[in-house]
């Protein structure tokens, strides 16, 4: 094969790249791993459920209490079943804990993406609102959830915020999974730009990042840029190589719990009986 052919080999092979990853980029954001399993009352836990215009009444599990409100944001390969398997921390800590599904996860209606997420984050907040008048609310986000967790604050929406293995944004991730494809970024459909949301934020609040010594997935770097560009948030580091910080790390996960209790249980608790 001559160079002129190997060059246009290179090229076609090229195009064919970054073909793949604009037309199938919503299968590695959202793999809905666990869309066939609904959310049903376990053990402590209930089904809720919102309505979202355009997709329908999205279900997910929470569980009551007479603590503080942690409207948890799970991640991508996750699901609001999925995370009550490993979400008893924040029970264990007094805290009401209201695991959040997306379209298209746990068999609920619609597909999944940036502005689902963020509309799933708005309902949520006002669903919990509603549930537990007077009760300061946290937003938790892991992975992927650390979007709407971050959309809620910047529109002050939340009493504070705990974002585990947070990334800047998936444009900034996508660009250091895939750096031999120029201009990726704009190849991003859903940018969910993290850093963006909490610059807006018309509010200091508590806010907390957990991150590990290194993570697979989001490089570390980037939640240290989100603890670094946040005000007063604090920062608490795994040692393990993982990712999210809360599944693979129970000891980090529990200290993060009471952390979120301490922060916001001087805003005001209104008491009530479960």
């Amino acid at each position: 094969m001559g160079l002129a052919g190997w060059l246009l080999g290179s090229a076609g092979a090229f195009a064919a790249a970054v073909a793949l990853l604009w037309a199938f980029q919503e299968r590695a954001i959202f793999p809905v791993r666990h869309a066939a399993v609904p959310p049903t009352a376990q053990g402590p836990w209930q089904v809720g459920e919102v309505e979202l215009p355009g997709h329908g009444a999205v279900r997910f599990r929470y569980a009551d209490g007479a603590g503080p409100v942690v409207l948890y944001f799970h991640g991508n390969a996750s699901s609001t079943v999925a995370a009550s398997g490993y979400a008893g921390f924040l029970l264990d800590a007094g805290l009401v804990a209201v695991l959040a599904s997306y379209p298209g996860y746990s068999a609920n209606p619609g597909a999944p993406s940036e502005a689902a997420l963020q509309a799933t984050a708005e309902a949520m907040e006002a669903w919990a609102r509603a549930r537990w008048p007077g009760r300061p609310l946290v937003a938790w986000g892991e992975s992927i959830g650390t979007h709407p967790a971050a959309h809620l604050a910047g529109l002050g929406r939340a009493d504070a915020l705990v974002l585990d293995s947070p990334f800047t944004s998936v444009a900034d991730a996508a660009a250091k999974h895939f750096p031999w494809v120029p201009g990726v970024r704009r190849l991003v459909r859903h940018r969910m730009d993290n850093l963006a949301a909490l610059r807006a934020m018309p509010r200091r609040i508590p806010a907390l990042v957990l991150v590990t010594a290194k993570d697979p997935v989001v490089p570390v770097v980037m939640g240290e840029r989100i603890a670094a560009e946040v005000p007063g948030a604090e920062m608490l580091r795994s040692p393990l190589t993982a990712h999210p910080v809360a599944v693979f790390d129970g000891e980090v996960a529990r200290a993060a719990a009471a952390w979120a209790k301490a922060v916001v249980s001087p805003l005001g608790l209104e008491p009530r009986t479960p």
